[in-house]
Protein backbone atom coordinates (compact mmCIF):
# COMPACT_ATOMS: atom_id res chain seq x y z
CA UNK A 1 0.00 0.00 0.00
CA UNK A 2 2.51 2.80 0.64
CA UNK A 3 4.68 1.75 -2.20
CA UNK A 4 1.48 2.24 -4.42
CA UNK A 5 1.29 6.27 -2.66
CA UNK A 6 4.66 6.61 -3.33
CA UNK A 7 4.58 5.48 -6.93
CA UNK A 8 1.14 7.96 -7.15
CA UNK A 9 3.12 10.90 -6.10
CA UNK A 10 6.56 10.07 -7.94
CA UNK A 11 3.86 10.01 -11.19
CA UNK A 12 2.32 13.25 -10.42
CA UNK A 13 5.81 15.14 -9.90
CA UNK A 14 7.05 14.18 -13.26
CA UNK A 15 7.21 16.92 -15.35
CA UNK A 16 6.56 15.70 -19.32
CA UNK A 17 8.50 17.88 -21.81
CA UNK A 18 6.43 20.19 -23.71
CA UNK A 19 6.21 20.50 -27.60
CA UNK A 20 5.86 23.31 -29.78
CA UNK A 21 2.31 23.26 -31.41
CA UNK A 22 3.28 24.15 -34.95
CA UNK A 23 6.63 22.14 -36.76
CA UNK A 24 9.26 24.54 -38.29
CA UNK A 25 8.83 24.71 -41.88
CA UNK A 26 11.78 21.96 -43.04
CA UNK A 27 11.39 22.44 -46.53
CA UNK A 28 12.07 25.82 -48.57
CA UNK A 29 9.29 27.55 -50.36
CA UNK A 30 8.73 26.13 -54.07
CA UNK A 31 10.31 28.46 -56.72
CA UNK A 32 8.99 29.65 -59.52
CA UNK A 33 9.95 28.00 -63.16
CA UNK A 34 12.44 30.17 -65.24
CA UNK A 35 10.74 31.85 -68.07
CA UNK A 36 13.23 32.97 -70.77
CA UNK A 37 11.75 36.13 -72.69
CA UNK A 38 13.56 35.51 -75.15
CA UNK A 39 11.73 32.84 -76.64
CA UNK A 40 8.65 33.52 -78.40
CA UNK A 41 5.63 31.41 -78.18
CA UNK A 42 2.54 31.54 -80.03
CA UNK A 43 -0.06 29.15 -81.23
CA UNK A 44 0.85 27.95 -84.62
CA UNK A 45 -2.47 27.49 -86.41
CA UNK A 46 -3.53 31.35 -85.22
CA UNK A 47 -0.20 32.60 -86.90
CA UNK A 48 2.40 32.01 -89.74
CA UNK A 49 6.17 32.37 -89.61
CA UNK A 50 7.90 32.79 -92.87
CA UNK A 51 10.82 30.40 -93.63
CA UNK A 52 12.86 32.19 -96.84
CA UNK A 53 9.97 32.51 -99.29
CA UNK A 54 7.20 30.08 -98.15
CA UNK A 55 4.94 30.51 -95.56
CA UNK A 56 4.57 27.42 -93.41
CA UNK A 57 0.88 26.23 -92.86
CA UNK A 58 -0.31 23.71 -89.84
CA UNK A 59 -1.26 20.21 -90.97
CA UNK A 60 -4.90 19.71 -90.09
CA UNK A 61 -5.98 16.22 -90.81
CA UNK A 62 -9.56 15.88 -91.58
CA UNK A 63 -9.69 12.16 -91.84
CA UNK A 64 -8.18 8.67 -91.64
CA UNK A 65 -5.09 8.15 -92.90
CA UNK A 66 -5.66 5.23 -96.03
CA UNK A 67 -2.55 3.17 -96.60
CA UNK A 68 -2.91 1.25 -100.31
CA UNK A 69 -1.94 -2.54 -100.37
CA UNK A 70 -0.36 -4.41 -102.71
CA UNK A 71 -1.53 -6.75 -105.11
CA UNK A 72 0.68 -9.88 -105.45
CA UNK A 73 0.47 -11.58 -108.24
CA UNK A 74 0.53 -15.08 -106.90
CA UNK A 75 0.22 -16.42 -103.61
CA UNK A 76 3.54 -18.45 -103.99
CA UNK A 77 5.00 -18.99 -100.14
CA UNK A 78 2.97 -16.83 -98.26
CA UNK A 79 1.19 -18.46 -94.88
CA UNK A 80 -1.58 -16.20 -94.55
CA UNK A 81 -4.31 -14.76 -96.70
CA UNK A 82 -3.26 -11.86 -99.24
CA UNK A 83 -4.86 -10.19 -101.86
CA UNK A 84 -3.78 -11.18 -105.28
CA UNK A 85 -5.22 -10.66 -108.78
CA UNK A 86 -6.07 -13.75 -109.94
CA UNK A 87 -4.32 -15.89 -113.00
CA UNK A 88 -7.06 -17.40 -114.54
CA UNK A 89 -9.92 -15.09 -113.73
CA UNK A 90 -8.11 -11.40 -113.36
CA UNK A 91 -10.38 -10.47 -110.37
CA UNK A 92 -8.44 -8.78 -107.54
CA UNK A 93 -9.29 -10.55 -104.17
CA UNK A 94 -7.95 -11.76 -100.95
CA UNK A 95 -7.23 -15.80 -101.02
CA UNK A 96 -9.19 -18.26 -99.07
CA UNK A 97 -6.31 -20.31 -97.21
CA UNK A 98 -7.16 -24.26 -96.48
CA UNK A 99 -4.78 -26.37 -94.72
CA UNK A 100 -3.54 -29.94 -95.92
CA UNK A 101 -1.90 -32.87 -95.56
CA UNK A 102 0.95 -33.03 -97.36
CA UNK A 103 4.38 -34.55 -97.77
CA UNK A 104 6.10 -33.00 -94.89
CA UNK A 105 3.17 -33.40 -92.33
CA UNK A 106 3.84 -37.51 -93.18
CA UNK A 107 7.21 -37.13 -92.43
CA UNK A 108 6.39 -35.35 -88.67
CA UNK A 109 3.67 -38.49 -88.25
CA UNK A 110 6.62 -41.18 -89.39
CA UNK A 111 9.25 -39.19 -86.81
CA UNK A 112 6.70 -38.88 -83.98
CA UNK A 113 6.05 -42.65 -84.71
CA UNK A 114 9.87 -43.17 -84.43
CA UNK A 115 9.92 -40.99 -80.74
CA UNK A 116 6.74 -41.69 -79.02
CA UNK A 117 4.23 -44.17 -81.09
CA UNK A 118 0.55 -43.23 -79.34
CA UNK A 119 0.76 -39.69 -80.70
CA UNK A 120 2.19 -40.10 -84.32
CA UNK A 121 -1.35 -39.19 -85.51
CA UNK A 122 -0.76 -35.43 -83.80
CA UNK A 123 0.77 -33.67 -86.93
CA UNK A 124 -2.20 -34.85 -89.33
CA UNK A 125 -4.33 -32.61 -86.93
CA UNK A 126 -2.13 -29.73 -86.08
CA UNK A 127 -2.78 -26.98 -89.01
CA UNK A 128 1.04 -25.69 -88.42
CA UNK A 129 2.16 -28.85 -89.59
CA UNK A 130 0.15 -28.74 -92.48
CA UNK A 131 0.28 -27.57 -96.02
CA UNK A 132 -0.94 -24.24 -97.17
CA UNK A 133 -3.23 -23.82 -100.07
CA UNK A 134 -4.91 -20.36 -101.62
CA UNK A 135 -7.17 -20.32 -103.34
CA UNK A 136 -9.27 -18.00 -105.80
CA UNK A 137 -12.11 -15.95 -103.63
CA UNK A 138 -13.96 -15.57 -107.37
CA UNK A 139 -13.10 -19.16 -108.90
CA UNK A 140 -11.60 -21.28 -106.26
CA UNK A 141 -8.95 -22.07 -108.58
CA UNK A 142 -5.70 -22.74 -106.80
CA UNK A 143 -2.90 -19.26 -106.53
CA UNK A 144 -0.28 -20.41 -104.53
CA UNK A 145 0.90 -22.85 -101.80
CA UNK A 146 2.99 -23.10 -98.63
CA UNK A 147 4.90 -26.41 -98.14
CA UNK A 148 5.22 -27.44 -94.78
CA UNK A 149 8.69 -27.77 -93.86
CA UNK A 150 10.02 -30.15 -90.90
CA UNK A 151 12.94 -28.19 -90.17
Amino acid sequence: MQYNKINNQQSQNIAYPSYPEQYPNQYPPPQQPYIDNNIIVSDPYKTQQQFGNQAQQPYIINGPIQVQTPIYPSAEGMPFPIPIKCQYCQQVGTTIVQSRIGNGTICASILVLLLCWPLFWLPCCLEDCQDRVHLCQSCGKVVGTKKYELC
